[in-house]
């Protein structure tokens, strides 16, 4: 164990990786410079999907994706626990955006350890998830109720990024082992404008002020490993497609959060992020498994109609839908169909009746092959994310996917979002990793658990999706 070093990672939610290298390059943004990229550098990521906050948290404290840890959006229904109950069976539905917030830190899959698990000597500032944090190393959570959410219906944010950078500098002088700081306002403030909005592009600066402060502390003493990463990207919102109002249109009775209790439905909507959406079918009715999409369109699913899979996917604004099908996923766009399954070589994409997925034809690739194969593509890492979704017994019958320029909810959106994420396109899954250590990429939002554990000296746990990138380290 090498108790002499210590480990950052500092989270710019939302941030996306060309807007902070064009204000890196332009010189806005200083401190990051000196402290970081002069001595390592950023490197091409991909984030998980869904590509939204907590649930993209996941992975840099765990190393696990959220199918993995069984935590597979923002908004999900247990149809194996749902009895349509209006009391009692409210738990078997969650919605991490209010009072079941910290229940995050309790649903993942057990046997799952986290880096503040493994690290005792952590701190955590301004951070949803706190599993495994021992008492008195939650900074800044105060701060977080209160200004955030106030920032969430006002854009103000301001207050909130200051207080977490007063902390941040507090702490760099007590030398913990290992820090995990949130950052919220470049996630918050793009929200209400796009990624590029002068309000939204003072918020990197501001942050980068915040990194100075944290300098002048001594928080870049010593031998340490410095990560500034992002959970995902975001893009503007053109058009709202409400999923909900689309199955109300065709006269499918939906369950959706606010409102988490109507009689007999027969869909539940729930949304990530707004640009992902995962629908159940006959909540209520206790079941083991999935209704698959064969069983949709042979119309063995009562009262759903059988071209319900292929109208969502039709629908504008919406890029694709996915289900299990046999012992793989189907991936359905307006253009035709395309399957994904594991096979003894590896990940196997095969197109059907179309190329959904972008990627100029059949291929069987490694994980980390398809990495590297997808990470400029349209839909970057796409064959395992969707095939890792599914892992877990709470994501959806469906898991519907927005376009570019597009989300998924309009009705019930408070404030409403002039931008997102949450889909698997490039602007939302491609995200922000520097170092302040050279790394080679593509890397995935995973592989830095394994990496934080490694310099730290700490065995790093079996069965994690994240590889040690040890290949990837240049030099």
């Amino acid at each position: 164990m090498h108790v002499d070093r210590r480990a950052v990672v500092l989270l710019l939610d939302g941030a996306r990786h060309d807007v902070f290298a064009d204000l890196a390059a332009r010189g806005d943004l200083p401190n990051i410079a000196r402290h970081l990229l002069e001595s390592g550098g950023t490197v091409p990521a991909a984030t998980v999907f869904p590509s939204t906050t907590g649930v993209a948290y996941l992975p840099f404290l765990t190393g696990c994706y959220p199918g993995t840890c069984d935590v597979p959006g923002i908004r999900w229904l247990d149809v194996a626990r749902y009895g349509g109950g209006w009391w009692h069976d409210r738990q078997h539905l969650r919605s991490y955006c209010g009072y079941q917030g910290g229940r995050l830190n309790t649903d993942l899959r057990p046997g799952i350890a986290t880096l503040f698990d493994l690290i005792p000597e952590s701190v955590a500032l301004c951070s949803p998830f706190v599993g495994g944090l021992g008492p008195g190393r939650e900074r800044a959570a105060g701060a977080r109720k209160l200004w955030g959410g106030l920032a969430h219906y006002t854009g103000g944010y301001g207050m909130l990024e200051r207080a977490v950078g007063r902390a941040l500098a507090a702490v760099a002088r007590e030398r913990h082992r290992f820090v995990f700081a949130v950052f919220p306002g470049v996630d918050g403030v793009t929200h209400f404008h796009d990624p590029r909005h002068p309000d939204v592009l003072a918020t990197y600066r501001e942050f980068d002020r915040l990194v100075g402060d944290y300098a002048a502390a001594g928080g870049f003493a010593g031998e340490h490993l410095t990560l500034l990463v992002s959970d995902h990207g975001l893009s503007r919102v053109d058009r709202h497609t409400d999923v909900a109002l689309e199955l109300e249109a065709m006269g499918l009775a939906a369950l959706r959060h606010p409102i988490i209790w109507r009689r007999d439905p027969v869909a539940a909507v729930m949304v990530s992020g707004n640009a992902s959406v995962q629908v159940y079918w006959l909540p209520g009715r206790r079941r083991e498994r999935r209704f698959t999409i064969g069983e949709v369109e042979a119309g063995d699913v009562p009262g759903i109609p059988r071209h319900a899979v292929q109208h969502l996917a039709t629908r504008p604004g919406i890029a694709l839908v996915a289900g299990v099908d046999g012992d793989g996923v189907t991936v359905v766009s307006r253009e035709g169909r395309a399957r994904l399954y594991e096979t003894p070589g590896g990940t196997t994409y095969e197109p059907g009746t179309a190329d959904v997925l972008e990627l100029g034809g059949g291929a069987t690739r490694s994980d980390r092959a398809w990495l590297v194969a997808t990470i400029d593509a349209r839909f970057p890492d796409a064959p395992t994310q969707l095939l890792q979704l599914f892992r877990s017994g709470r994501t959806g019958d469906l898991v519907v996917i927005a376009a570019e320029g597009a989300d998924l909810r309009r009705d019930w959106e408070i404030p409403e979002h002039r931008s997102g994420h949450g889909s698997l396109h490039r602007e939302h899954m491609r995200c922000l990793l520097a170092s302040n250590v050279p790394l080679r990429g593509p890397l995935r939002t995973a592989d830095l658990f394994p990496l934080v554990l490694d310099h730290l000296g700490v065995t790093v746990p079996q069965g994690i999706d994240g590889v040690l990138p040890s290949a990837g380290l240049a030099g």
